[in-house]
């Protein structure tokens, strides 16, 4: 019994290992219904090119909302993500007005020989406030 939990352990262990490269201590979102921060934190960035930032709905695949370049290893990297308030689409006027959307998130991490590979994805419940709503369609009919 002892053995199997060993190996249980073992086998989780190194999974969490190879699911992000090592790289990474710990990645995380959350919403405040205003903006969603996305928060992470190195452990080893000596191969690393860039950071790309990739966001999905339900609807919508993964594409890469910002790029960030690394600080050096044990760095805290915090992002806040201002466009999750928008509608979601390609930002035209036939796009859909959110009122509660699941995000989700993840890092494609660039090393320096080009090759790359994703963190793990976090989901993240964004509840926008219908003043928030209101007061953003409103700004958008005069651009």
């Amino acid at each position: 019994m002892k053995n199997q939990l060993f190996i249980l352990f073992i086998l989780l262990f190194t999974s969490k290992l190879f699911a992000n490269d090592g790289t990474l201590e710990f990645i995380k979102a959350s919403s405040d219904g205003n903006v969603i921060t996305i928060e992470w934190k190195s452990l080893i960035e000596d191969n690393i090119q860039s950071y790309e930032i990739e966001r999905a709905t339900d609807v919508l695949p993964f594409t890469k909302i910002t790029s960030i370049q690394p600080k050096g290893s044990g760095s805290y990297y915090k992002y806040i993500d201002e466009e999750a308030l928008r509608k979601v689409g390609t930002k035209s006027k036939n796009d859909i007005p959110l009122v509660q959307t699941n995000y989700s998130y993840r890092l494609k991490i660039i090393k320096k020989d080009n090759s790359f590979f994703y963190s793990n994805s976090i989901n993240v419940t964004h509840n926008v406030s219908f003043i928030k709503r209101t007061w953003g369609m409103i700004k958008e009919m005069f651009k």
